[in-house]
């Protein structure tokens, strides 16, 4: 399966390569050696985040650390300068089948390949920056409403005593090559200015990586909610065995859901593995397995917004997620929006149930942000 999708990953990105070095060479009157030194470059590039991966996964020094930052880096890049490429490439199409004088179709053309190339890099680098800038979002919802079967109406079913409470969901934070302890300590910071009574971590806090796992989680020690912190597992925990990765978060107080449900101050809290949630089978079987009382107020912890149908049908309050990153980078965000249906981002109604889907704190692959925010999400309920 690795291979296939590693085979898959460097077709894809060799399209790319190839795209971008023939519109470079079609915009500028170069030299062979220019060109070919260009094609050497691109195709250097073009290997480096698959090799960089690799890397990663077995070491954890400095090496690897900047090696991969500077191949995600060039990825995000390269997905601009392919896009601003297809369009440099429809535009000149156009206007060679309007057909314009020869010279002014030359002219016109370098002026533009060279706009969407310096645009191409802009983009980039304001992803680049934007992904480091951490945006709080507050969501108010409200818990209280239960449908009454008997009268066809809705109650009031929300503890008097979680009214006016906090919690923050913060998902994909994906320690690893790219974010390391001092990304972890300026997100532990952010969360104490807050002042959360409880804290939920929405998996995919390691990036699947090789590290030093209880290093790098230590500053969520120095994180203390008065009704505790709770943790449930994303798919980059199960890239590998994800045994040391459980028993560091453990070794800083949290409360690790695996398939199962608390109950604090009344409000039912269930948080549901990575793997078996994403089985519609298996999650069927382990919601109705915690008998969950449908006239109480649920709060689901679910790393991807899938299968709303069987958490509703559930009883399920609320279902709060991330995985999908909001695509990092626009025009992207089109491909989560259909995968799923909708719910990729923001506070959605499925049924009776609200989804509240974060784009997430920390990046994967590209660190960089085009229309989609690193946030931390504050729920506060009325």
């Amino acid at each position: 399966m690795i291979i296939i999708f590693a085979s898959i990953v460097s077709l894809v990105l060799a399209l790319l390569h190839v795209v971008v070095y023939k519109v470079i060479v079609s915009i500028f009157t170069l030299s062979l050696s220019w060109k070919v030194a260009i094609g050497v470059c691109l195709a250097v590039l073009g290997l480096s985040f698959i090799t960089a991966s690799v890397l990663t996964f077995y070491f954890d020094n400095g090496f690897t650390h900047v090696f991969y930052t500077i191949s995600a880096s060039w990825l995000g890049y390269v997905t601009y300068l392919f896009l601003f490429s297809c369009l440099y490439a429809l535009v000149v199409l156009i206007i060679r089948t309007i057909g314009v004088n020869q010279f002014s179709i030359e002219s016109s053309s370098t002026l533009f390949g060279i706009i969407c190339l310096i645009s191409a890099i802009v983009m980039g680098t304001y992803g680049l920056v934007h992904a480091r800038v951490i945006y709080i979002k507050n969501i108010t919802t409200s818990l209280m409403l239960s449908r009454d079967l008997s009268q066809s109406s809705y109650v009031s079913k929300f503890p008097a005593i979680w009214h006016d409470r906090k919690a923050v969901w913060v998902s994909d934070i994906h320690l690893g090559a790219v974010h390391g302890q001092s990304f972890a300590k300026e997100i532990v910071s952010k969360i104490n200015e807050i002042n959360p009574d409880i804290v939920f971590i929405g998996g995919d806090l390691f990036d699947g990586v090789t590290v030093n796992e209880n290093e790098v989680v230590k500053p969520f020690a120095d994180l203390h909610p008065v009704l505790g912190t709770y943790f449930i597992t994303g798919n980059h925990e199960e890239f590998r065995d994800d045994g040391p990765y459980l028993q560091a978060v453990k070794n800083v107080g949290m409360r690790v859901l695996n398939d199962e449900m608390v109950v604090v101050d009344g409000m039912q809290i269930i948080g549901v593995d990575d793997r078996d949630s994403t089985n519609p089978v298996k999650f069927q079987s382990i919601l109705a397995g915690l008998n969950i009382d449908k006239g109480e107020p649920s709060i689901l912890l679910k790393h991807q917004p899938s299968g709303l149908d069987i958490a509703a049908k559930a009883g399920i309050s609320l279902q709060i997620s991330g995985h999908t990153h909001r695509a990092q980078i626009w025009p992207l965000n089109i491909f989560p929006h259909l995968i799923f249906k909708g719910y990729e981002y923001g506070l959605n109604k499925y049924d009776d149930m609200q989804v509240y889907t974060s784009s997430g704190v920390g990046t994967w692959g590209p660190p960089m942000r085009v229309g989609s925010d690193s946030e931390i999400v504050v729920l506060e309920f009325k």
